[in-house]
């Protein structure tokens, strides 16, 4: 029996999970290709698990694609938070008044109309390497870890 494609959202969130994982580890998110790799590998894994149920190529597809896409845009936030966070020392007393704002905007130093458009170009680009990258590697994984999980 195959499952419905709704039912996707925690393998997205696991899969989504280790690829910003793996972005935001040292000297690993230098070359992305982990990330957009196990990343949706560790979703199809988590859904054939979870449930006893297969998964099709097109399931294993959306989760490669959000998976990688989703687990980027979350490293990237992260980490622009992050670097905020300690470069204007957040966590002291004195400067807690500076977190809300950071927290409630989009935590990025792009003011300006130009900052947006190339956020809205990164973010392009990251659905695309999502895309051509994530995409096979949840088919791959379906492929490889269907036979597994099988009875």
């Amino acid at each position: 029996m195959v499952k419905k494609s709704n039912d996707l959202k925690p393998g997205i969130y696991v899969g989504a999970g280790v690829s910003a994982l793996l972005l935001l580890l040292p000297y690993v998110n230098l070359v992305f290709l982990p990330a957009y790799v196990l990343g949706p590998l560790a979703g199809v894994w988590f859904e054939l698990r979870r449930c006893e149920q297969r998964l099709d190529f097109t399931q294993g597809a959306k989760l490669g694609f959000y998976s990688a896409f989703h687990g980027t845009v979350t490293a990237i936030a992260l980490n622009q938070v992050a670097m905020r966070f300690l470069h204007e020392r957040l966590w002291r007393f004195e400067n807690m008044y500076r977190l809300p704002p950071l927290l409630a905007s989009k935590g990025l130093d792009s003011d300006s109309p130009s900052g947006w458009y190339v956020w809205m170009i990164e973010i392009v680009i990251i659905a695309i390497f999502a895309g051509a990258v994530g995409v096979p590697s949840g088919m791959l994984g379906v492929k490889l870890l269907r036979r597994s999980s099988q009875p």
